[in-house]
């Protein structure tokens, strides 16, 4: 979701929730919903270090190379090179305790859409210039459940800014690619960099809610999310392609802007 698309909701949920404050009875349940959506600013962390090592025979990989060594060189994959954004969505279910201290459980779900990219290249035996090696990454699904607290700090208008932290789980789909080498049979396919996996998640978040009745609030944040190191998948074709298999994918951090829409229960 482009910056185009957070306009446009926060623009619809505006409305919608202007309409219905200007008919809704004042409300004091201390529930509230949330729908959000939402982009990134980016990810950061690397699913694997650059590094340069030797084939000695390239015939596991094509049979027109039997016999051929080559010498392979691996650019750093990081996960901002590997996917875009799709979308975030989101639901929220939150307890206010006081005016200023609110509990929350939230379901989140991102899509992400996989790159084509150069991921290296390979100097073959002989050769006087090395072949590059592309990956055409798949796409992924990410869900993530976690309960936290925000901190609304009181102001005079109905603008309030607030921070909050929260701790969860995400669970996160396998990492694959089909891998190539351009004008050759080298074709590797479905190629898993990683398990799907479920892992410990942090987030630490910033905004502020805009409340036009009390029924309706328009919620903007800033979020800084902190999700664990996926599992290796040991994929015997990523050994062959001169991967270290073995090697773990690092954490990564994530930078989510989002718009929600929140509806306090009468």
């Amino acid at each position: 979701m482009n910056t185009r698309h957070v306009r446009i909701l926060a623009a619809l949920a505006l409305t919608g929730g202007l309409a219905r404050g200007a008919v809704a009875a004042d409300s004091n349940s201390p529930w509230t919903m949330s729908i959000y959506g939402g982009d990134s600013a980016g990810m950061s962390g690397e699913l694997r270090a650059p590094g340069t090592l030797t084939i000695d025979d390239l015939g596991a990989l094509d049979p027109a190379l039997t016999g051929t060594s080559a010498t392979l060189s691996l650019d750093k994959l990081r996960y901002d090179d590997l996917f875009r954004r799709h979308f975030d969505t989101g639901l929220e279910l939150g307890y206010a305790f006081s005016d200023n201290l609110q509990s929350f459980g939230r379901f989140g779900y991102d899509s992400l859409g996989g790159r084509s990219r150069r991921i290296g290249s390979f100097q073959l035996e002989g050769a006087t210039a090395p072949t590059p090696l592309d990956a055409q990454f798949a796409d992924a699904d990410n869900m993530s459940l976690d309960f936290g607290a925000r901190y609304f700090f009181s102001t005079s208008t109905t603008w309030r800014p607030y921070a909050g932290a929260s701790l969860g789980a995400t669970h996160l789909d396998s990492i694959r690619a089909t891998i190539s080498v351009p004008d050759s049979t080298l074709d590797v396919r479905n190629v898993s960099f990683t398990k799907p996996s479920t892992v410990f998640s942090q987030t630490l978040e910033t905004g502020v809610e805009y409340n036009p009745s009390s029924a309706f609030g328009v919620r903007f944040s800033v979020d800084a999310d902190h999700i664990g190191a996926p599992r290796s998948a040991h994929d015997e074709s990523l050994a062959e392609l001169g991967f270290d298999s073995a090697h773990d994918a690092a954490a990564r951090w994530d930078f989510p802007i989002a718009v929600a829409a929140t509806y306090h229960f009468d």
